[in-house]
């Protein structure tokens, strides 16, 4: 017996996204920080934590503090993108890996949204002599 297909489609989490998401919403929940609350001004401030009445943690990060986290969250997703290219075209047998990766990223033209997968697929179609055809090697060494 079959199992039955989940209804719902799970998204794949985004880490990228979702911390641009809970920093915007951070932004619109602004509040004045109190009179008696002295922070250092200094270039090497990265972060500050307070304790509520509940013992609770919150945390004051600079500007260029959360700049750079973001930055470094984009860096990792695509980097993680990246790996990913990558292991498809090997497991498309390439003939030269040099050239499918080079055709894959002017592809990809800074856009990292489309699913590897298909992307080496399609490159697989248009340019078939850069792939290792086993059935046409099969069939010349008999």
């Amino acid at each position: 017996m079959a199992t039955p297909k989940p209804l719902t489609k799970h998204k794949k989490a985004n880490g990228y996204q979702e911390l641009k998401q809970v920093l915007m919403e951070a932004k619109e929940n602004i509040l004045p920080l109190p009179q008696t609350l002295e922070l250092s001004r200094e270039k090497d401030f990265v972060a500050c934590c307070f304790r509520d009445s509940n013992n609770k943690k919150y945390y004051l990060l600079s500007d260029s503090c959360i700049n750079s986290l973001i930055e470094s969250a984009k860096e990792l997703e695509k980097n993680k993108y990246l790996f990913k290219l990558e292991q498809e075209i090997y497991k498309n047998m390439p003939i030269d890996f040099e050239d499918v990766w080079c055709i894959a990223l002017k592809e990809l033209a800074g856009n990292f949204n489309k699913n590897p997968k298909n992307l080496i697929k399609n490159i697989r179609k248009r340019y078939p002599y850069l792939f290792m055809d086993f059935n046409l090697s099969l069939n010349q060494t008999y």
